[in-house]
């Protein structure tokens, strides 16, 4: 197993002190812990979000324990070898084109193909990336997708800041989580670095392989991908723990900045252990021209709050939200979406699946907000839940904010069972009951689960679907 010990002088909860010795920890320069700082005052000045905060309401923070947080892992890492033997067959996978494997947020093991590294292609952990590349990630870290000033939170004061609401009107995914974004900024540890230059284009799909099994230890993973003018590249980040009693805390962020004419597919997949309670705020900047195809996972935790924001900022971006998650026994799932058209001439389609069986829970709540100038915007959204069985609940909230009049948003949900039609054709046909579901509900997900390019990383999501289906 991974060494999971910690240096006895980190204390547990989290404090300015404690940023301090991350920071020292890391040997991290001056302008990394002014950023830290920044967003740790920004976290003292805003309150925890109330019980009745729109946003927040379905979410229990009461039940979330932050007191006996190690507030970060500072061990060296871990071999590949250490970790678990699913990990190691997936970053063996002479599929991808590069691999980066971390172990309680410290790199474990990283390899790039020699041709990408000749064509300027720059893919690490961020701690990594900080110490070796600093003027680059100095420019887009917490700068540009999310940030951490005052200014940037102007109108997201105490008062508004918990209901979400800003000058213009509707709900801002960046600000909706400002209390735990703000905490991810000030302890990020962690991560990953994606840089790829103009016009180069990556055939073969990167991945991202993160574990955590230090007890106590909160997990704060940053991702940050930068593409440059006419890059493409498709990068699958891979999130699992170890199960153990203590309640664990991860809280997570991803910015992806797509410059003109680049093409990112981007996968994140989610399977902690019961445990976890995982946050995550992760946000999209498309400028002209751009292909976004952007698909979550999401089949572990105890609780998972996740807000997507997909920002649209030049004519002719394009963007693809797709999700997936699969909740049993007492899962609860939060999803928020955010498809932000801020000029015309964009075009966005969202589309989310869920299973739920026992008693999970899940909430998606999704909005479209059409700005003035965005004319000949175009906006889709759907959310499809199936209940496997009468405890299960699912609740799906679609919003349109549109401010210009010639546009084309729709959306559409739909909650309900696995069609009886459904099930009795497939059981005519000599499938008993449970095998007729699982083949519905795993056709259900498997749309989207073709989009994922590693065939290793499908099987190995298939495997817990299947698992989940059968329990």
């Amino acid at each position: 197993m991974a060494n999971t010990a910690v240096l006895d002088t980190v204390e547990t909860g989290f404090s300015k002190r404690a940023i301090d010795a991350l920071a020292q920890s890391k040997n991290e320069p001056a302008w990394m812990r002014a950023r830290r700082h920044e967003a740790w005052h920004l976290y003292e000045e805003t309150p925890m979000p109330a019980s009745n905060d729109e946003l927040w309401r379905r979410t229990k923070l009461d039940e979330l324990n932050l007191d006996n947080v190690i507030p970060f892992a500072s061990n060296p890492g871990d071999a590949l070898a250490s970790l678990p033997e699913k990990f190691q067959q997936i970053a063996n996978d002479a599929n991808a084109g590069g691999v980066l494997v971390q172990s309680n947020s410290t790199g474990a093991h990283a390899r790039l193909a020699d041709d990408l590294k000749k064509r300027g292609v720059i893919f690490c952990d961020l701690d990594t990336a900080i110490r070796e590349h600093p003027d680059l990630v100095k420019q887009y870290l917490m700068t540009q997708a999310v940030t951490y000033t005052e200014n940037r939170y102007a109108s997201a004061k105490p008062s508004t800041a918990s209901s979400g609401k800003h000058e213009g009107g509707g709900y801002v995914n960046s600000i909706g989580d400002l209390k735990f974004a703000a905490l991810h900024g000030a302890f990020l540890s962690g991560g990953t670095f994606l840089y790829v230059p103009r016009n180069v284009v990556i055939d073969l799909p990167l991945q991202s392989l993160t574990y955590f099994d230090a007890p106590n230890v909160a997990m704060f993973m940053h991702t940050l991908v930068v593409l440059e003018e006419g890059a493409s590249v498709k990068l699958i980040e891979n999130y699992a723990s170890k199960e153990n009693e203590t309640q664990r805390f991860s809280n997570g962020a991803v910015e992806l900045i797509l410059k003109p004419g680049a093409n990112l597919q981007y996968f994140h997949l989610q399977d902690f252990a019961r445990n976890v309670w995982h946050f995550s705020s992760q946000t999209a900047l498309l400028n002209r021209d751009t292909n976004l195809t952007w698909l979550t996972g999401t089949l572990g935790s105890a609780v998972t709050k996740a807000f997507l924001d997909c920002k649209f900022l030049g004519a002719g971006a394009n963007a693809a939200m797709l999700g997936f998650f699969f909740g049993d026994g007492k899962q609860r799932f939060d999803q928020h979406t955010f498809q932000h058209h801020i000029v015309g001439h964009t075009a966005s389609d969202l589309l989310f699946k869920g299973a739920l069986k026992d008693e999970a829970y899940s909430a998606f709540r999704g909005l479209i907000r059409v700005n003035p100038a965005a004319q000949r915007s175009d906006a889709y959204q759907a959310n499809r839940n199936l209940l496997l069985s009468q405890h299960a609940h699912a609740d799906s909230i679609p919003e349109l904010e549109i401010e210009a009049n010639d546009v084309r948003c729709t959306h559409g949900a739909t909650v309900g069972p696995v069609e009886p039609d459904q099930v009795f054709y497939a059981m005519a046909r000599g499938i008993d009951r449970v095998g007729a579901e699982r083949l519905i509900v795993e056709g259900f997900f498997d749309p989207l689960m073709q989009k994922i390019p590693l065939e290793s990383i499908r099987e190995e999501l298939a495997g817990v679907i299947h698992t989940k289906i059968g329990s």
